[in-house]
């Protein structure tokens, strides 16, 4: 059987028609069918990830009267001094450092060196740091320790390291520095920024 004889047959010729429609339906969902069912199934997947951006806003508006409470409270607080004062970070770092400076004079020790150190994140709350370094007598230490949690602004004091001044030989060089103590103090403060938004 030669090639004419085949195409004459009604066998071959419905098997070539249903091959060529297939053929063709292939190429129109390859052409037509494809981009728009991937364009589709794209749009779907973008709406499904807008669906979920505006549950988590839904979620955050929810809170709307929680956060306006907690603003209370913060504002409440701050009129009560509890909160160190200032418009940026480096604001309140500074008003901590002279808080320390004041509450350390006035205890009686000497201020060896105030330096800020990392902010902390307690409960979602940032609470700003200072390293205090003085030296004095056990006394006026104490007075100190006292006075740094006991006097708005709230402070806390979150490490502390005492020792006695002495020499390498343990005697000390000056018989007025022998009751002396050294102290370093970590100290902590929430603040308020404010917002000029």
């Amino acid at each position: 059987m030669n090639a004419q004889q085949l195409l004459r047959s009604p066998a071959a010729r419905r098997g070539l028609f249903i091959g060529a429609n297939i053929g063709l339906l292939g190429l129109v969902y390859l052409i037509l069918v494809a981009p728009i069912a991937g364009y589709l199934s794209d749009r779907a997947e973008r709406l499904a990830d807008l669906q979920t951006t505006l549950a988590r806003y839904e979620a955050v508006a929810a809170q709307e009267d929680a956060v306006q409470k907690y603003a209370g409270q913060v504002a409440e607080t701050n009129t009560r001094g509890e909160l160190i004062a200032g418009e940026s970070e480096g604001i309140v770092n500074a008003n901590l450092q002279a808080r320390l400076k004041a509450v350390s004079e006035s205890a009686g020790v000497t201020v060896r060196s105030i330096q800020s150190i990392p902010v902390k994140a307690i409960r979602g709350a940032s609470l700003y740091g200072a390293r205090l370094e003085v030296t004095g007598s056990l006394e006026a230490i104490h007075t100190l320790t006292r006075n740094l949690e006991s006097e708005p602004p709230l402070l806390l004091v979150t490490a502390a390291t005492l020792r006695g001044e002495a020499n390498m030989w343990g005697a000390p060089q000056n018989p007025e520095d022998q009751h002396n103590i050294d102290g370093q103090f970590d100290v902590y403060g929430g603040a308020a920024l404010k917002d000029h938004s």
